[in-house]
Formats: structure tokens, C-alpha cells, sequence
């Protein structure tokens, strides 16, 4: 595996050296991001789609270490082929620590045990439900991965071996199938539709080499390093404050409370969203922000008068914000539908290609053959359903609750594909769909247990394997290299990621003891917020929601009626896209730096010319270069001074 042209024009940067330094800057990233969100609560750099850790690591392999290579020798800097390798190892990589799977994942299988109590009534209605095999037995290794070892004790690597194993066979299934259903969409989100990917625009730039100078090209442009001085200079001065307090800090959020403090507008900058939505057409910038407004000025108004429909979750964000929450989940399924619609003339290509051996459809640069994928999707969907009913779904709740999740990871894998959206998830999670659209009748309560076991990769997912491997996808394009190669150094990042974070998790919490280390994760919050959730629906049987099944059914004619809408009159200038996000926690954060990134990029477009446009892009990558970049120098340096909780990202 070399860096040579072959005979279709494509090359692989899949060398020997790329896989052994992706491969250690996964364990930097895995490892790094459980040590900054657990002990330093800093900055999460790897909580969301836009892999801040992958970016940061990236910025300083290319400027950095492959720099001083090249002084040594010309072939001893890595090529832009194997540094696109290395960047694709770490965006995989950076989905699995935190938010993605690990650490949303452990402290939940012993703190089910750990936070019983006679008050909560966990050990009564919840733990005679919970399967063996997919938790630790040993009651004293429980009670130590909160309270720490005592000294000279041992970390019980025994007790987690087989929970550890069952989970991991698990999610290598789901991450399979992720992979198998992206190969499968690949061609025609790519080629067909040309898909912008704007989140693979910076690392593509970072990479680009002219051979005039050691240093690349996008580093010798003045405009990206103003860019790069804004968030930089502004995030030094905020990190400051936290270690001098006469260091005033900028503020960058303020909140408008509506209809009678009901709600409130978040207003918060974010250079490295403003940088994003720099990249993106008018239109779909504009409905991002636009939905996002009228979906809080909905949930204001909805609150103000008391209206419910109940089926609240974890995310809802309150009283009555469910409702408009369903009304996007309706908006993604018929988003993931037409999408699916408009894929079928290629669909038909895949299928007849796995089932057939059509002649006439080329897969070799794919990362899997098309026999490979939808053969790996059918039986890997098959086991994923027969593993839930193995955890306690009846055969038909599982099967409804895979086909659901995976039209959720591929709406919104879809939607960061063509948005490059940083900071998104699922408007109603999955489980919650499930529990409010089946209720407690068809579910039972094993199923409803059951349910417990699917919130570590399903419930706040802000980020997953389908999303990186699609932008995975398109990197390798821009460059020209061989996808098939890509399986391997992907595969390679998934193993190193798991087994390191893991390792992370069970070395500090038996180390320091997680309850120590408070936050989200390790503290009461999630245990305490996620098992409540299952004693109630235990409690308290869950009839099917009507209300969320209208608005579900409201969402999707909107989204019909707004597609439509785009697809007819040349002149409609909103993107229907936002309908499906806006009501999300994430993109509330976010809205206004899109605002005012679509608001800069009309007044260029209008005054400037595509032109100025153009000349103004290193500015804007600079922008999220720079976000990223001092967000991961301040971890390392909070990392030696011990300083706790300087988090300049909006993880």
C-alpha cells in the first residue's frame, strides 16, 4: 500500500506509517477527551459532529511535526494522500469517547446498581429485568468505580470483562452497519447529488501542499490568520478569567426572554459555526437559523398558554417543547424518505449489484463491495434486532426500534453532509419514541428495561460512526485515494478508540473515583435522570401518545408542503432542512452564529461578487481553525495546572 497512482487515477495514502500514527493519536484523542470531560471539565472535543480534537491534533500535525520532517528530509514529512488518512483515523475516532458511546455507556451499567436506593426502588422494578451477561456482577467493583480503589487495591479487570465484550461485539455490529449502509449511499450523495461536506473543507485545506515551502499553502495566508487571531484572542482573554478574575471576560451569549419569561432566545457566537455556515448556500443557512426561531417562538408560545401533549424526555427542554420536538422528528423521517426516493434509480444499481452481480455497476472504489454492504446491513440489522430481544424487546418492538434508530443516524448524517452541521441530534430520541408510540402494553416491562440499555448509543447522540464515515468519504474523493484501503484505517480507529477510552474510564474512576469527578456523566445527573425515567415508566404505565403521533404527523406535512415548495418555485429562498433540527438543543445554541454568518455572506454575495466571496474563505476556515486550536492548547495547559472547568466549546 503506497502513495502510487494506480490505473484508475486513484492513489493510497493507507501506508504502514499513516495506520501507526492515526492509531496513536486515536488513543491521544479517546483517551485525552475522557480526561478533559471527566477530571478538567474542559473542553469537549469530541462531543459533537464537528470533531474538535481531530481538528486540533490535525493543526498540529501538519503545521507542527510534519513541518520539522520535511526539514529533515523530503520524504520523510508525511504526503497530503497519508495525512488525509491520519485525519480520517481521528474524526472516526472522535465519536466514540464521550457523548458517542464510552462514557455515556459505563457509569450508566454500575450506576443502575450504585444509585439504587429504597426511595428510587431501582433494586424492586428495575434490576430483576437486567440481563447478567451485560453488566458487572461484582457488588465491591461497582461501589470502587465511584469511590476509588482503597490504596493498593487492584482495578477489577475481571468484572468488566464480559459486560465489556457483549457491549463490544455489540456496537461493532451497529458501527458496521453505519459503514455498510454509507457505502451503499456513497455514490449518490457524492457523485450524483454533489453534496457539499463543508466540515471536510478545512482538514482538505490544511493538507494541500504546492511544493514551494515546507509550510502548506493555507498556512501562509494572512487572511486565515486573522481569522484564526479573532477566536483565538477572544478565547485566551475568556481563559484567563478563569485562573485571574480581574481579567474581564467577552461576553459572547445573552438570552431575550419571550412570552413573558415562557422562553428565552439564546444569542451565543460561536466562530467555529459562523466559519461552517460561511461555506453554505444561502438558502439552506437561512432555513437553519429561520427554523430555529420560529421553533423556540413556538415552545414560548405553546408554554405561555399551557398546552401539553405530556410525553415528555430527558431533552425536551420542558414543558409542552415536545410537541414542536415531534413535529421535527416527523419533519427528519420524511426528510430521510425523500432522500431514500431520490436515491432509488441508484438503489436499484446497489441491490442488483449485491444480488445479481449486474456487470454494468462498478463498486471498486467503494469501501466495501455492494455485495459486502447490503449483505452486512440485512444481517447486521438482523442481529442488532435479535440482540435487543436478548436485553428484553419482544421481536417486533426490536425490529420497529433498529429501523427507527438507523432512519435517525441517517437523517442526520444526511443533514451534516450537506449542512456541515457542527452541533445536532435526534429531535426526540429514539427510546422515547418507542416508550410513547408503543406504550408500556406492547413493551412490557423487560422491554421497557430494555430500553435503558439503548440510551448509551442512542439517546443524546451528537455524534456517531455514520457521519464521520460520510465525511470520511468525501475527503478520500477530494484527494483522489482508493476508498476500499479506507476500511482497514477506519476499523483500526474504532478498536484503538474503544479499548483506549474504555481503559481511560475504568483507570481513573478506580484511580480517583468517578463520583470525584461530578459533570454529566460520572456525577448523579445522567444515572440519576436516565434510571428515573425507566421507574417511572415502570410505575406508571405509558398509554400510546395520540399527540405525538399528530404532531409527528403535522412535521411531515409541513416538510412535504416545504420541499415542494423549494422544488417548484425557483424563487423560494428557505431550505426546508432546518424544519427537521431547529427545535434541538443544539441548534438553539447555534442559531444566531449562522444568523450572522448568512447575514455577512448576503452582504458579500450582494455588494462583492463571488469573487470577494472566494478571496474572504480563508478568513472563515481561520475562524475554525482558531476556535478549535486555543480550545485544545488551553486543555493541555489547564491539564498542568490543574485548573478545572475552562470550557471555551460548546460541549
Amino acid at each position: 500500500m503506497g502513495d502510487k497512482n494506480n490505473s484508475g487515477g486513484f492513489k493510497s495514502g493507507v501506508t504502514k506509517r499513516a495506520l501507526l500514527i492515526g492509531a496513536l493519536l486515536c488513543f491521544c484523542i479517546a483517551a485525552g477527551e475522557v480526561y478533559g470531560v471527566a477530571v478538567l471539565h474542559g473542553s469537549a472535543m469530541c462531543a459533537d459532529f464537528s470533531t474538535g480534537g481531530a481538528i486540533f491534533l490535525f493543526f498540529v500535525l501538519v503545521l507542527g511535526i510534519n513541518v520539522l520532517l520535511k526539514c529533515i528530509g523530503k520524504k520523510a514529512g508525511l504526503s497530503s494522500s497519508e495525512l488525509i488518512i491520519v485525519y480520517i483515523m481521528m474524526i472516526i475516532a472522535c465519536t466514540i469517547p464521550s457523548w458517542g458511546f464510552v462514557m455515556n455507556l459505563m457509569p450508566l451499567l454500575v450506576g443502575i446498581f450504585y444509585y439504587a436506593t429504597p426511595t428510587n426502588r431501582w433494586a424492586e422494578i428495575i434490576h430483576p429485568h437486567i440481563p447478567r451477561w451485560l453488566v458487572p456482577q461484582d457488588k465491591e467493583a461497582i461501589r470502587c468505580f465511584f469511590e476509588g480503589l482503597p490504596k493498593g487495591g487492584n482495578i477489577p479487570w475481571g468484572a468488566w470483562l464480559l459486560p465489556l465484550f457483549n457491549w463490544v461485539v455489540f456496537i461493532l455490529v451497529v458501527y458496521f452497519v453505519m459503514i455498510c449502509i454509507m457505502v451503499i449511499l456513497r455514490k449518490q450523495w457524492i457523485e450524483k447529488e454533489r453534496l457539499t461536506f463543508p466540515l471536510t473543507e478545512l482538514p482538505s485545506e490544511m493538507a494541500k501542499e504546492d511544493g514551494k515551502s515546507v509550510i502548506p499553502p493555507f498556512f501562509r495566508n494572512k487572511l486565515m490568520w486573522i481569522g484564526f487571531a479573532i477566536p483565538a484572542v477572544l478565547n485566551t482573554i475568556n481563559a484567563l478569567h478563569r485562573y485571574w478574575h480581574f481579567i474581564s471576560p467577552i461576553q459572547l451569549r445573552w438570552g431575550i426572554p419571550i412570552f413573558e419569561r415562557a422562553a428565552s432566545i439564546n444569542l451565543r457566537v460561536y466562530f467555529e459555526v459562523i466559519g461552517l455556515a460561511y461555506l453554505l448556500s444561502l438558502d439552506v443557512s437561512l432555513g437553519l437559523w429561520l427554523f430555529a426561531l420560529l421553533a423556540k417562538l413556538q415552545t414560548g408560545f405553546f408554554r405561555r398558554i399551557g398546552f401539553d401533549i405530556g410525553a415528555r424526555t430527558a431533552l425536551s427542554g420542558g414543558l409542552s417543547a415536545t410537541s414542536v420536538k415531534y413535529q421535527a422528528l416527523g419533519a427528519l423521517l420524511v426528510f430521510v424518505a425523500i432522500s431514500l426516493w431520490m436515491s432509488r434509480s441508484h438503489l436499484k444499481d446497489v441491490f442488483g449489484k449485491a444480488f445479481r452481480g449486474k456487470k454494468d455497476v462498478d463498486d471498486t472504489n467503494e469501501l466495501l463491495s455492494y455485495r459486502v454492504a447490503v449483505f452486512g446491513l440485512i444481517l447486521g440489522l438482523l442481529f442488532i434486532a435479535i440482540w435487543l430481544t436478548k436485553v428484553g424487546m419482544s421481536f417486533f418492538t426490536s425490529l420497529f426500534f433498529v429501523i427507527l434508530a438507523f432512519a435517525i443516524f441517517t437523517g442526520l448524517s444526511r443533514i451534516v453532509a450537506q449542512t456541515g452541521l457542527a452541533y445536532g441530534r435526534a429531535p426526540v430520541p429514539a427510546p422515547h419514541v418507542a416508550m410513547h408510540g408503543l406504550g408500556s402494553k406492547i413493551l412490557g416491562a423487560s422491554g421497557i428495561v430494555g430500553l435503558f440499555f439503548t440510551f448509551p448509543w442512542l439517546m443524546d447522540i451528537r455524534t456517531f460512526v455514520m457521519a464521520s464515515t460520510a465525511n470520511s468519504q468525501k475527503l478520500a474523493d477530494r484527494v483522489k485515494l482508493r476508498q476500499r484501503p479506507i476500511f482497514w484505517a477506519i476499523l483500526i480507529a474504532i478498536l484503538v478508540a474503544l479499548i483506549s477510552s474504555m481503559w481511560a474510564v475504568l483507570t481513573l474512576c478506580y484511580g480517583e473515583g468517578g463520583i470525584n469527578f461530578g459533570g454529566w456523566h460520572f456525577g448523579r445527573g445522567m444515572v440519576l435522570a436516565e434510571g428515573n425515567i425507566i421507574a417511572k415508566w415502570l410505575l406508571h404505565p405509558v398509554s400510546i401518545n395520540k399527540g405525538g403521533y399528530v404532531f409527528t404527523s403535522i412535521g411531515a406535512a409541513v416538510m412535504l408542503l416545504l420541499t415542494f415548495l423549494r422544488n417548484r418555485l425557483l424563487w423560494w429562498p428557505v431550505h426546508p432542512i432546518g424544519f427537521a433540527l431547529g427545535s434541538t438543543g443544539p441548534m438553539q445554541w447555534v442559531w444566531f452564529s449562522v444568523f450572522i454568518a448568512w447575514m455577512i455572506k448576503s452582504v458579500i454575495l450582494k455588494y462583492g461578487g463571488i469573487s470577494i466571496f472566494r478571496k474572504l474563505r480563508p478568513l472563515f476556515l481561520g475562524l475554525i481553525l482558531g476556535g478549535f486550536a486555543t480550545a485544545g492548547i488551553w486543555l493541555i495547559i489547564d491539564f498542568f495546572t490543574g485548573m478545572v472547568g475552562n470550557s471555551l466549546t460548546l460541549g
